[in-house]
């Protein structure tokens, strides 16, 4: 008889090996099929213009920590490290599952070394593909991250006992010609909760969420969407008690694709940037 290769992960364990604490770690279902980790995650946000189970940046939060998840795993010790995303791809597909439907998520390890890692996170809903992404991180050990972020420690933010990530304030919104733009006065520390422990940084993944809904905006309020493709770079940290802004330019048109280049800036240093392409559904005949 071969041996079972599906095993059951520890939660516990598991989060003493990475960078992240709920409501942010909000995998479920957590087991190893070989060398891959496998997880089920849900929709946390309310449902907006944007079609599908899920919201593709809230889709890209789950992907990003299930692929830090399954480098942890592979380390060969139990030592936390600070996996930070620098750059991800997204390949996005059509899936009728209704808003809401879990989400299966499958990553795998593409290579490891003491300073980086790479991972291919696949999802899907309904037994249909629902995305496809690639993450790169750079990984710091404990020590590492405390020593270049110390001016950023605020030891009163520890663990937090929240269901689910606040919600941003909604900001000030405008728009001139082609581009839209959300301005917010100060980064609330408990939308920062669970990334990281002592030091309350805004999660790539939500500014990301913040331009896609931006962007979304300029087709249309209400107008339906969903997302072929994204590229993200990560270039700095937005903090707890920042001001922020996101902005989102439309580039090109070529119906039913709109494309984007959308940036998020932080005090005065841009923090992150995308390339992102929005496509309205096709009517049937």
């Amino acid at each position: 008889m071969s041996p079972p290769t599906e095993f059951n992960v520890n939660p516990a364990e598991l989060l003493r090996r990475i960078c992240v604490r709920p409501p942010y770690f909000a995998l479920e279902h957590l087991h190893l099929d070989s060398q891959d980790l496998l997880a089920e995650v849900h929709a946390e946000l309310p449902q907006s213009a944007e079609l599908g189970p899920i919201q593709g940046a809230e889709l890209s939060r789950h992907a990003a920590i299930a692929g830090l998840c399954v480098a942890a795993l592979a380390q060969p010790d139990d030592q936390r490290r600070y996996y930070l995303a620098q750059r991800a791809s997204y390949r996005g597909f059509v899936n009728d599952a209704p808003y809401g439907s879990r989400v299966m998520i499958r990553a795998t390890l593409l290579s490891l070394t003491r300073r980086e890692a790479t991972a291919r996170i696949q999802a899907c809903a309904g037994s249909e593909p629902l995305a496809e992404l690639e993450v790169q991180y750079t990984i710091l050990t404990d020590n590492a991250f405390a020593r270049l972020f110390r001016s950023r420690e605020r030891p009163e933010f520890v663990a937090q006992t929240l269901d689910r990530m606040p919600l941003l304030p909604e900001g000030h919104l405008s728009h001139s010609g082609d581009t839209w733009s959300r301005h917010i006065s100060e980064v609330p520390a408990a939308s920062c909760a669970g990334h990281f422990e002592r030091y309350p940084a805004m999660p790539v993944a939500i500014l990301m969420g913040q331009l896609s809904q931006l962007a979304g905006l300029s087709l249309g309020e209400g107008e339906p969407f969903w997302i072929p493709q994204a590229s993200v770079e990560a270039q700095d940290f937005c903090w707890a008690g920042e001001s922020v802004t996101f902005e989102a330019q439309a580039t090109a048109a070529q119906e039913p694709l709109n494309h984007f280049v959308c940036r998020a800036v932080a005090s005065d240093r841009t923090v992150g940037q995308m390339q992102l392409t929005l496509q309205r559904p096709v009517a049937s005949c």
